[in-house]
């Protein structure tokens, strides 16, 4: 896959993410949609100031949109500018189903600052995660075995969401966390669980169990009036 095509896939994967039409992002760049499609193919390249000016559209660092694409460090030896991809999983207990959910986390450009992470909420398909419920960026704060993510809802400007998430001691490939932010249903304050993986959870058997609050869960919770995470040991 050329440089083309990477940025024509992360073009269309936030315009999609954004809930954002050809005709919609053609009007904002005051090009055609014919151009805006060929852009998105790969089957042209896209100018500088054009580059500049889509993430901006979409609050997006320029070498976001060239994730996955090889660059130059400043030792001018080739580097991969790609995402870090974790799989997030929680349930909904009106639907009585697991949603999954796809996280990319892009690292910092020095040790300092945070990671910036994009989530892409409710996909069927984490190869296509632009086809989701809902977009979330942010930033992702490391301490040890425990982890934050600060995001915003950029298609609902009135949430915020918060989760913290702490390494599973059984197995290390996997986080347990608590999700807080505002229910799809009533748009009220809401925290749920939540399994963060490095790799695709098939046992749905196994994301069950931990994602429902246990009979341990409901007690620990009335006797702290607080709801936290049990790690697993």
């Amino acid at each position: 896959m050329n440089v083309n095509e990477i940025i024509g896939n992360n073009l269309k994967k936030y315009r999609s993410a954004y809930n954002m039409t050809l005709n919609e992002l053609s009007e904002r760049l005051h090009k055609s949609i014919s151009t805006i499609s060929k852009y998105e193919k790969g089957s042209i390249a896209m100018d500088i100031p054009t580059f500049l000016e889509i993430s901006q559209i979409f609050q997006i660092s320029p070498s976001i949109l060239l994730s996955g694409a090889f660059t130059l460090s400043e030792d001018h030896s080739p580097t991969q500018k790609e995402a870090e991809r974790l799989y997030m999983y929680t349930y909904s207990g009106m639907e009585k189903e697991i949603i999954q959910s796809l996280i990319e986390q892009f690292p910092p450009d020095t040790p300092d600052l945070p990671w910036q992470a994009h989530v892409y909420n409710d996909i069927k398909d984490f190869n296509n995660p632009g086809n989701c419920n809902g977009f979330y960026t942010g930033t992702f704060l490391k301490d040890g075995f425990l982890g934050t993510y600060i995001l915003h809802n950029r298609v609902s400007e009135s949430e915020h969401v918060m989760i913290s998430c702490v390494k599973n001691l059984v197995n290390p490939r996997q986080q347990l966390g608590l999700v807080s932010g505002l229910s799809n249903y009533t748009m009220l304050p809401v925290t749920f669980k939540t399994v963060i993986s490095s790799v695709e959870v098939t046992d749905k058997k196994l994301l069950t169990d931990l994602l429902l609050f246990s009979k341990e869960d409901f007690k620990i919770i009335k006797q702290l009036q607080a709801i936290t995470i049990q790690n697993l040991r």
